[in-house]
């Protein structure tokens, strides 16, 4: 008895072998089989430019997904969009709106942000922070705010994929039809969300505290923020917090946001 009770265990074990082995030879064909695919879409899209727009194409490609794909249309697109964008720290763009109707001034003045200001990525969509990134430590910190912002909103904020990002989470209002008319249209009720790439963040902010958040240095605009389409006019890229001293001006600035889209003002 004993015996058989061996030889079943034994046969078992063998066919649990034999069939790890089977899938283990099933994943890395697939995984081989992808890695294959988007070699032979680089290849094609490669032939399909210059060497100067295939190199300009790896270092988009390099800021991660964001809004479009890594195709050669995606590229195209992005680079087609690039030509409309404006000067970023033109406070001309958002000066005409503060005091109107929807404007709200929320934050007290700020220092000036210390250093120079960050690098930006040459492209409308990733918009991403190329150097001064913050640490691990201080990004769990920022993402702490974020999560203390929704959880202590009493249900009025929640989290929703990013509509603009598409594949990050953000912070939404829960309720659009109670929060500021003059911009929840545009921005679908996102006040912003944090970019896994660099610590940057984009939050949609008043014109009045937009102007105070270019002129100190803690940001700047999407050079296609206009307040047309899908991009709100205060449609900015927060700096990448790098210390403690700088993430206490980066919860300031959050809680700005989240008065801005909660403010009841109607067009």
């Amino acid at each position: 008895m004993k015996a058989i009770l061996i030889i079943t265990v034994l046969c078992l074990l063998l066919n649990l072998l034999v069939f790890a082995q089977k899938s283990d030879t099933i994943i890395g064909r697939q995984v081989g089989d992808t890695v294959k695919s988007q070699a032979s879409i680089d290849s094609v899209i490669q032939k399909s430019l210059t060497a100067q727009e295939y190199q300009d194409y790896r270092a988009w490609v390099a800021l991660g997904i964001g809004g479009l794909p890594h195709t050669l249309e995606g590229y195209r697109t992005v680079k087609k969009m690039g030509m409309a964008m404006k000067d970023p720290l033109d406070v001309d763009r958002v000066s005409p709106y503060i005091g109107k109707n929807g404007d709200l001034a929320s934050l007290q003045p700020l220092p000036k942000r210390p250093g120079t200001k960050p690098s930006i990525a040459p492209f409308a969509v990733p918009h991403r922070q190329t150097d001064q990134h913050n640490t691990g430590q201080i990004r769990k910190k920022q993402t702490e705010l974020f999560d203390a912002a929704v959880q202590g909103s009493h249900g009025q904020l929640m989290y929703r994929n990013s509509y603009l990002e598409k594949h990050s989470p953000g912070i939404f209002l829960a309720d659009p039809t109670k929060g500021n008319q003059t911009v929840v249209g545009l921005s679908h009720a996102e006040i912003g969300h944090i970019h896994a790439f660099d610590g940057s963040m984009h939050l949609i902010l008043s014109p009045s505290d937009t102007k105070e958040v270019i002129e100190k240095g803690w940001g700047e605009l999407h050079g296609l923020a206009n307040g047309e389409g899908m991009v709100a006019r205060t449609y900015m890229l927060i700096y990448s917090p790098r210390d403690q001293q700088e993430l206490a001006i980066t919860s300031q600035i959050l809680d700005a946001a989240i008065q801005y889209s909660s403010y009841p003002a109607h067009p």
